[in-house]
């Protein structure tokens, strides 16, 4: 009767670690997702807010050399 309970026991035990660790990877997956959509946001908005305006550059141009220079836009 005692190895009967005994090999309950470590099937519980293992039952319980194979949950643990699922639910660790599960965790992680989660978390990698919310760092890669943190970093797409980061990209997608220094991307919207830094482009470059040709015409900003062209007026600094056109103060510090002739038209004909500044007609590469």
């Amino acid at each position: 009767m005692n190895s009967s309970s005994s090999s309950l026991v470590q099937e519980a035990n293992a039952f319980d670690r194979q949950i643990h660790q699922s639910t660790i990877a599960i965790e992680e997956r989660d978390r990698l997702k919310f760092i890669l959509g943190i970093v797409i946001c980061c990209v997608s908005m220094s991307s919207f807010f830094l482009l470059e305006k040709p015409q900003e550059f062209a007026s600094i141009c056109q103060k510090y050399n002739t038209a004909s220079a500044c007609q590469i836009w």
